[in-house]
């Protein structure tokens, strides 16, 4: 097991998004990043300077510090490809896939790899960045079996046993949301929904979920988010709430597969929605800390 430094650049950059934060040993952050780019909106070649460029002040008050990025920046239209580590995946097998780059301005910087898997039917299902925030919430609890949700554009639903994902589903949950409600007839009739966390139209949309028969019946009620406006059933600023709470509860009701118990692994308020939706439908899912990444990192960086 390797010495974990005092001090941590803790790097998740994703397809869309860039965090960054300078931890010590503990995980516990000293200063953070928010925003900025994507790693899939840069080009070749500019991954290395714009990292750089971001966090030059902390290598320069903290030479000696760690740097360790995970999430698309390791995809293959990333800075630099780190293959998929197949499941079963625990912090050995996925610290031993890791990709070591020596940087000009930077020094070595470590990049966490993707974990891969198949599913019933034989077909692969791919995460990147989310490996390493399930072994930041194990790192947390100090738990080595259990449920794992991670919510947003693409939500994974993980599972784990001594330690390892053994298995794991993608769903395209916030995407799809955000296809029909810009992209389609269906957000002609709504407005803004309302601020709170919940609402009569999540509550419904939760509810038809739960209805769901047969495959097809999703795309039967996904059509509901507008006829329920036409008829004046729902109110214009529910009916987004609505799609919301069906395209939520039909990927809890798949991904749990009957199990009671998950972790949700994300921002606080997309973990609330879910953990409100889960209590909804009769599953407890517990918010996991905000800072699994960071401490899926140092986990990490102990295993190599």
């Amino acid at each position: 097991m390797a010495k974990v430094p005092s001090h941590i650049i803790s790097v998740d950059w994703g397809t869309s998004s860039f965090r960054a934060n300078l931890a010590d040993a503990s995980g516990a952050s000293l200063a953070e990043i928010r925003g900025g780019q994507g790693a899939l909106n840069l080009r070749p070649g500019e991954h290395e300077p714009y990292l750089a460029a971001h966090l030059a002040e902390w290598r320069v008050a903290h030479p000696d510090a760690q740097v360790v990025a995970s999430g698309m920046v390791g995809a293959r239209q990333g800075w630099v490809e780190a293959p998929y580590a197949p499941c079963p995946a625990g912090v050995g097998e996925i610290a031993a896939a890791m990709k070591i780059v020596v940087s000009p301005t930077l020094g070595e910087v470590r990049i966490a790899p993707g974990v891969s898997t198949l599913d019933a039917r034989g077909a692969p299902d791919v995460m990147r960045g989310e490996e390493t925030q399930i072994l930041g919430a194990l790192a947390a609890s100090g738990a080595g079996d259990g449920l794992f949700v991670l919510p947003g554009t693409h939500s994974k639903w993980a599972r784990v046993r001594s330690g390892r994902i053994v298995g794991f589903e993608t769903y395209m949950t916030g995407e799809v949301f955000a296809v029909l409600k810009d992209h389609s007839v269906l957000g002609r009739m709504m407005t803004p929904s309302a601020p709170e966390t919940t609402s009569a139209g999540f509550a419904l949309g939760l509810d038809a979920a739960a209805a769901l028969d047969r495959p097809g019946d999703l795309l039967h009620a996904i059509f509901m988010a507008r006829t329920f406006g036409l008829f004046e059933r729902v109110a214009p600023e529910q009916l987004s709430e609505y799609l919301s709470g069906l395209l939520i509860g039909a990927e809890i009701l798949a991904g749990a597969k009957g199990a009671r118990e998950a972790t949700v692994i994300g921002g606080a308020a997309l973990a609330e929605r879910y953990r409100r939706a889960g209590a909804h439908l009769g599953a407890t899912l517990t918010p996991a800390p905000e800072n699994c990444a960071t401490l899926g990192q140092i986990a990490l960086i102990a295993a190599t």
